[in-house]
């Protein structure tokens, strides 16, 4: 599977001189990053340039190919997207939003046309399916074609520059008005307007815990790039993993099947991991103590409209507030948990199965992700129900959203998102439920409905039983350096028989937050450091960066930055789930979002 990267005639070389709006543009824009957000942006800009006329310039700032972000060509193909390939596209149909944009085919149907196959858990190839999770390298390499085909499309009046560089600095451009960008290989661009989409800008690395020595190798802050930096790790250490999600099952392919592991079926189609003898024995290690859930195989039918959680109930709670700040848990959460309880009876009345089997308080229990305290009695009681509820919950993904009553009420927390943001969207949530919201809320969807593919629990099974791989000491677990042993001790704390375990090796298996505070990205650390990005607050809780609906940065003083827009992962806390490749066929808050900037940023 290869695709080339060159730069088609449309992106012009660029020499690096210092350029300027002429003041009779209708586009002047500086497009910082162009990852799959970067890449929404450039699209709404040709089309609008296409439908409306619009001439001038776009500086595409970006070190790489267009389009592909972190999807790079040299992952290897272990390394899978959480997302179906049929669920994921670049380009826009009028199903996302009004009017439709440049078209072209999603991931799913690009690989289908080019024969493309996918390598099973087993070995086996096969033809790439709808509902296959495809290798990030494959999305690399369709991000990259997409570009080149929307670049490909701009009218004769828009030119599209590709700028191979990184921007270290935005600075008003007081006498010309604008914006003036900075590039480290000493260009200056001289623009009206200056979109970010930086994509996860990388973090200040997270410190170990319990202050222990980071320089030795026993703690390994950030996991990515994938499995460079775990080479580290020798066979037979004993690692611990601080996270159960999606980085969790990453860094497990990169030291198992990125090791030389194989999975095999036995005589009963069961999967069983034969070992290399190279693999590190792994520990599992989350706060709430739980596994993530396996996503459900799709729905062969077509989707279900809201009974309780509708734009018309958000409407009236705002009519009802006045203008306020909704308080999430009051006026929101019973509504959802309505909602799931509506979804759980009609699809258990639809299957003959009792419509009564979500108690009580189910909704609270799996924010809090709550275990039965006798599955707690000790680590072999928590560690034996750790295997059962992977196994029990991976039998209800194999059924499906048309065959789990289960699956299908947990859905509701993906398919209402949209719902959801718009109790996140201004006036937004009072500071105590936003930081309900962007923490323990958050994190439950996650667990819940934005987990691995059924595959890797599958494989997560197979490793338990074969002793690579086991659960923590249950929930909490405290977490401390020994520097006599030079090893982690995780101790329980919620075990009514308290258990220890040895580590040689810890790794924050889970992604941070892009975060305006902690950012590496020079662009964002020099906008914070001269008051002209801020980050949004929630009590204690830090989010991301403070924009208007539109996008557009709020400073230190709370003045809008007018000519400044921020897209994307660093958005999330000013709106939720910013971190996503639109899916085709339904609308999209990714291209709507690129569009309200687009049309900010341009004059027809």
């Amino acid at each position: 599977m290869t695709a080339s990267h060159a730069v088609p005639d449309s992106v012009l070389a660029y020499d690096h001189q210092a350029t300027a709006s002429t003041g009779t543009d209708d586009v002047s824009v500086a497009l910082v990053g162009c990852g799959p957000r970067g890449l929404n942006v450039l699209e709404r800009l040709v089309h609008r340039a296409r439908t409306h006329g619009l001439r001038g310039t776009v500086h595409v700032i970006e070190p790489g190919p267009l389009g592909v972000g972190v999807h790079h060509r040299g992952q290897p193909d272990y390394l899978r997207l959480h997302t179906p390939a049929d669920r994921l596209t670049a380009f826009t149909d009028p199903h996302m939003v009004d009017g439709g944009g440049v078209a072209g085919p999603s991931l799913y149907a690009w690989a289908r046309g080019r024969g493309l196959t996918v390598r099973e858990p087993t070995g086996d190839e096969t033809p790439v399916r709808p509902d296959h999770h495809l290798p990030r390298a494959m999305l690399g390499e369709y991000l990259a074609w997409a570009a080149q085909t929307i670049v490909a499309a701009a009218p004769a009046g828009l030119r599209v520059l590709h700028h191979r560089a990184t921007a270290v600095d935005v600075v008003p451009a007081v006498h010309r008005g604008g914006e003036r960008v900075v590039l480290n290989n000493g260009g200056v661009l001289g623009v009206a307007h200056v979109v970010l989409a930086v994509g996860h800008t990388g973090a200040v690395p997270m410190p170990a815990p319990g202050g222990a020595d980071t320089t030795t190798g026993h703690w390994i802050a950030d996991p990515y790039p994938l499995p460079g930096s775990l080479d580290g790790i020798p066979p037979g250490a004993t690692v611990g993993l601080l996270g159960a999600g999606l980085t969790c099952a990453d860094v497990v392919a990169a030291v198992t099947v990125g090791r030389g592991g194989r999975y095999v079926r036995d005589g009963v189609g069961c999967l069983r991991y034969l070992p290399s003898g190279r693999e590190p024995a792994l520990v599992l290690l989350s706060r709430s103590g739980l596994p993530a859930r396996a996503r459900p195989k799709p729905s062969a039918r077509p989707p279900t409209d809201a009974a309780h959680l509708t734009f018309c109930a958000v409407q009236r709670l705002r009519s009802l507030c006045t203008g306020r700040a909704l308080d999430f848990r009051r006026d929101v959460l019973p509504l959802v948990e309505r909602e799931m309880r509506h979804r759980y009876a009609a699809r258990a009345i639809a299957l003959g199965k009792d419509p009564g089997g979500l108690g009580d308080g189910f909704l609270g229990e799996l924010v809090r992700g709550t275990i039965p305290r006798h599955r707690l009695a000790s680590y072999h009681h928590y560690r034996t129900w750790y295997a059962h509820y992977l196994g029990d919950d991976l039998r209800e993904a194999e059924l499906g959203l048309d065959g789990s009553p289960l699956k299908y009420s947990l859905e509701a927390l993906g398919d209402l998102r949209e719902e959801l943001r718009r109790t996140v969207d201004e006036p937004g949530l009072t500071a105590e439920s936003t930081r309900y919201f962007f923490g323990s809320f958050a994190a439950a969807v996650s667990r819940t409905v934005i987990g691995p593919q059924p595959e890797r629990n599958a494989e997560l099974l197979a490793l338990l039983a074969a002793g690579v791989a086991r659960p923590g000491p249950g929930p909490a677990a405290r977490v401390g350096w020994h520097a006599g042993a030079r090893s982690w001790e995780i101790t329980s704390t919620e075990l009514a028989v308290p258990a220890v375990v040895h580590a040689d090796h810890l790794v924050a298996a889970r992604t941070a937050a892009p975060a305006v505070l902690s950012s590496l990205n020079p662009v964002i650390r020099s906008l914070r450091d001269k008051g002209r990005l801020r980050c949004r607050l929630a009590g204690d809780l830090v989010l991301g960066a403070d924009v208007t609906r539109v996008g557009r940065p709020v400073g230190g003083d709370g003045r809008v930055q007018h000519r400044l827009f921020v897209l994307g992962p660093l958005a999330e806390g000013s709106s939720y789930y910013n971190h996503y490749v639109a899916a085709p066929g339904a609308p999209s808050r990714a291209v709507a979002d690129a569009q309200r900037a687009v049309e900010c940023a341009t004059r027809p």
